[in-house]
């Protein structure tokens, strides 16, 4: 009897080894074929990551805030282009970050990163200066971007001439004064709260000289009034221009705007007070809905800027400046002023685009 419990003690022990035994062999095997496929799967990655790199010659950044966003992708993107015919990394900073960082911000971490080349657009206060003459002091080149920045450092203005800009408007004006027959007509102008006071005289004076050189008259200059608007965020601009509509005794004449954000804020409210007819909006740029409103004769017409020029020529003058170590101080940008007829040409070309895409 103990003769049999004791073999049966044994098998029970050998197949308690085998199962073992069988467990640790299997294991094993699963082991081995796993370390094989993630060796050869990381293979296969970084073959493919070997493909995706790609050394540049210099590093540029782009800053601008957040506003116009259409306007500035438009810039960007030109410049990334034009980047990649000089074998340049257009960096567009502060891009998908969970904190909204202010252009001065931004501006001290390029200083940091030590970049080739800066694109900036934003404020010119005092800090901005101070941080430009940083970034120059350390080699780094600084370009301007539509505004410039008055006594600073930097290397280039690339943006559309301010006297320019006002002829361009006075021409509407006239337009519009003889169209209406209107005597000492008044404008308001909407401008960002960042304006410097040279870029504001320099657009009044083109406008009051438009008059002048068409022979109007003292007795038929026009009324110039300079709004300042909260440049913060679009709600800010959109209220301070309604705030203009609902004070109905003191409504001008002609509301020119000189940004795409303020254009569509004054057309949207002409609309919702309706003043559409009472009201001449003269607007700034070209997206759809303001091409649309120009159609309709909501804004009488808008001053189309050349995006593709402005984001080209920054990397030029920053290649120029990195390779000879000067460039043209100011690179003027080409406008176009866009009537109704001109709008409805360009919507049916972008329609067409779309379709064919």
């Amino acid at each position: 009897m103990k003769k049999e419990k004791t073999q049966n003690k044994n098998i029970s022990v050998r197949g308690a080894f085998r199962i073992v035994l069988t467990g640790f062999v299997v294991m094993l095997l699963v082991a081995v074929f796993c370390a094989v496929y993630f060796s050869a799967k990381m293979e296969q990655v970084s073959e493919t990551d070997s493909g995706t790199y790609e050394i540049y010659a210099r590093h540029y950044v782009f800053i601008t805030d957040d506003a116009e966003k259409e306007f500035w992708n438009e810039v960007y993107a030109a410049a990334v282009e034009e980047g990649e015919k000089e074998n340049v990394y257009v960096e567009r900073l502060g891009e998908n970050l969970n904190v909204n960082y202010q252009t001065e911000d931004l501006l001290r971490i390029a200083n940091h990163s030590s970049v080739d080349g800066i694109i900036f657009c934003g404020e010119g206060n005092e800090e901005t200066v101070r941080l430009i003459g940083e970034a120059v002091q350390n080699g780094t080149g600084v370009v301007s971007l539509r505004q410039d920045i008055e006594d600073s450092e930097r290397q280039c203005f690339v943006g559309v001439n301010s006297y320019d800009l006002g002829l361009e408007y006075g021409k509407q004006i006239l337009e519009l004064a003889k169209l209406e027959e209107m005597r000492n007509p008044r404008i308001c102008i909407l401008a960002d709260d960042t304006m410097g006071e040279s870029k504001q005289n320099l657009i009044t004076f083109a406008i009051r000289d438009s008059f002048s050189d068409a022979a109007q008259g003292e007795e038929n200059l026009p009324d110039i009034e300079i709004r300042k608007i909260d440049t913060s965020d679009a709600f800010s601009a959109e209220e301070a221009i309604r705030d203009i509509f609902i004070d109905s005794q003191n409504l001008p004449d002609i509301m020119v705007c000189l940004n795409s954000v303020y254009t569509q804020c004054t057309y949207q409210a002409a609309v919702d007070y309706n003043r559409v007819g009472d009201i001449k909006i003269l607007g700034y740029y070209t997206t759809d809905a303001i091409l649309e409103a120009v159609e309709k004769q909501i804004i009488y017409s808008t001053v189309q800027v050349d995006t593709g020029e402005m984001g080209s020529q920054c990397i030029k003058a920053l290649t120029e400046y990195n390779e000879s170590g000067y460039t043209s101080s100011y690179v003027p940008i080409s406008t176009k002023i866009i009537g109704a007829k001109e709008a409805e040409e360009l919507r049916r070309k972008g329609e067409a685009e779309q379709d064919g895409s």
